[in-house]
């Protein structure tokens, strides 16, 4: 099955793929995150929220790795390991932005789902250009 769907998407550009590829794993991001927030982690708002983002982000970097190195740039075929470490890399960075822009919209009172949105949307083009250019680059 896995390999049927990679033949129907093999002829889209990578940005489409990555817009529909992101598009699914953004629905998957904000359903983790709605029901992660439910789960009590602190009788304070602010840190329930702040807990709740932080965990549904570490979900989503595993999540992410597989949508993208099968469906996304799928004609990359560096080593595993290299392209895990690179994805990592490229997360960490991405995490750090998205966990300080919520922090600040949190901040401004902004609800936790909006937040969230705000969030992932920042990260969107900079994990592109990161993904493409560092993680998943093809060899010509």
């Amino acid at each position: 099955m896995l390999q049927k769907l990679q033949k129907k998407l093999k002829n889209l550009d990578k940005r489409l793929l990555y817009l529909i590829n992101g598009s699914i794993i953004f629905g998957i991001n904000i359903t983790l995150a709605y029901w992660v927030v439910k789960i009590p982690f602190s009788s304070n708002q602010r840190w329930q929220n702040n807990i709740s983002n932080a965990i549904t982000t570490e979900l989503m970097v595993f999540i992410s790795f597989f949508i993208h190195d099968h469906f996304t740039w799928k004609e990359n075929k560096e080593k595993f390991i290299k392209k895990i470490i690179k994805y990592h890399f490229i997360m960490l960075i991405s995490i750090i932005i998205r966990l300080i822009s919520f922090f600040i919209f949190d901040l401004m009172n902004f609800p936790f789902l909006l937040s969230t949105v705000l969030s992932i949307a920042i990260i969107v083009i900079f994990n592109f250009f990161g993904f493409d250019r560092y993680v998943f680059v093809i060899s010509k």
